[in-house]
C-alpha cells in the first residue's frame, strides 16, 4: 500500500490485524518506522461501503482466483 500526501509518499506494509475492544488494530510499517492504525467499528463500516463497488469487487475476485499470486 502506498500513502501519498502533499509532503511525501510513503510505503505502508500491514503485517498483523486484530480486534481489540471495539476497534480493528492494524500493525505494520510506514517506511521503516513501526506504526499502528486503529479503526473504529463505524469507520470500518464506512470503508466497507466505499469499497462495495462492482469494479473493486471484480478486482478482488480476480486477485483471489488468479494463478499469478502477486504479493
Amino acid at each position: 500500500m502506498q500513502v501519498k500526501t502533499v509532503a511525501m509518499k510513503m510505503g505502508v506494509r500491514i503485517e498483523k490485524a486484530e480486534a481489540l475492544d471495539d476497534t480493528v488494530v492494524l500493525h505494520g510499517f510506514a517506511g521503516t518506522m513501526p506504526c499502528e492504525t486503529t479503526i473504529t467499528a463505524s469507520e470500518a463500516i464506512q470503508i466497507f461501503k466505499m469499497c462495495f463497488k462492482i469494479s473493486i469487487l471484480k478486482m478482488l475476485f480476480k486477485a483471489i482466483f488468479s494463478k499469478n499470486k502477486a504479493q
